[in-house]
């Protein structure tokens, strides 16, 4: 069974909103995570990364298809890439944070300008990290935030 959803994945159930109604549950202490990145290779990598921690991963490699999955599936974490094709992920960001108060936006970029990650910061984002994703680090920080938001 995939433990993630192509995006255009729709819940079993039609017009469903369950987060889990794909069939797999995350694992107790883990969640729901969208992974925002166009570059596939990194994308895949993470969503298997975070399939393995047990937590269920749904992914999109673009702005807008990031938009419209979060408003559905209402995710607790977004892995958010700035550089991305049709809507940049500041953007992605400034679109959702104030609408998705319970989700927790982790900023994933090769961009480290600091004033950069503070902006994001400001707009919502919980945390910011660099590439190559230290993936332990990423680990930690999305159980973090899932502790903080239960």
């Amino acid at each position: 069974m995939n433990s993630f959803l192509n995006p255009g994945d729709k819940p079993a159930a039609a017009g469903a909103q369950s987060r889990t109604s794909h069939g797999r549950e995350p694992a107790p202490g883990c969640g729901l995570v969208l992974v925002a990145e166009d570059d596939a290779q990194v994308r895949r990598g993470l969503v298997r990364f975070l399939s393995s921690r047990g937590h269920v991963a749904i992914e999109a490699a673009d702005g807008r298809s990031t938009a419209a999955l979060a408003r559905e599936w209402k995710p607790d974490i977004v892995l958010l890439d700035l550089a991305m094709p049709v809507k940049n992920g500041m953007e992605v960001l400034k679109e959702l944070a104030p609408s998705l108060p319970g989700t927790g936006f982790i900023i994933v970029t090769g961009n480290e300008e600091e004033e950069i990650a503070r902006a994001c910061l400001e707009l919502g984002a919980y945390d910011y990290v660099p590439k190559p994703v230290d993936l332990e680090a990423l680990d930690r920080s999305i159980k973090t935030r899932l502790r903080i938001n239960r």
